[in-house]
């Protein structure tokens, strides 16, 4: 099964280009504009993660995530934070609410590698070399 990773921007603009930067993973994106969509989409589906914008119209973020974790099937979908303002309440502690937070403007190769970082590996077919494992020691 493809794993999906949910993404959670009300610009369209910025919702389009996150989505290219995310386009060749081995994933299925869902995209959505809202955080009351975003709730209806992970009540009906799984996802590997979770990109979650903060400034969100209605539904902030932070009020996004912490329903999200209120759900007991929910609370270790990685949800990555993204914000081009600095909330007025701070960031919440990584281990409460999210495992990344990145400022816009967004380093695509970054966002990229902290997504891949959250999907489950890649089944590569029979006779073919597995890749090297490295330890980060």
């Amino acid at each position: 099964m493809t794993p999906k990773i949910l993404l959670v921007e009300d610009d369209r603009a910025a919702l389009y280009a996150l989505s290219e930067v995310l386009a060749d993973l081995p994933a299925r994106l869902v995209l959505v504009g809202s955080g009351e969509e975003a709730l209806r989409q992970v009540l009906r589906q799984e996802f590997a993660a979770i990109l979650l914008d903060v400034r969100l119209p209605q539904m902030d973020g932070f009020e996004v995530a912490a329903a999200i974790r209120s759900l007991e099937r929910l609370r270790r979908t990685p949800i990555i934070f993204m914000s081009a303002h600095e909330d007025r309440r701070g960031r919440p502690r990584p281990s409460a609410v999210y495992e990344r937070y990145f400022r816009k403007p967004l380093v695509p190769e970054v966002v990229r590698e902290a997504v891949l970082s959250f999907l489950p590996p890649v089944s590569l077919p029979a006779g073919l070399p597995q890749p090297a494992v490295q330890d980060p020691l």
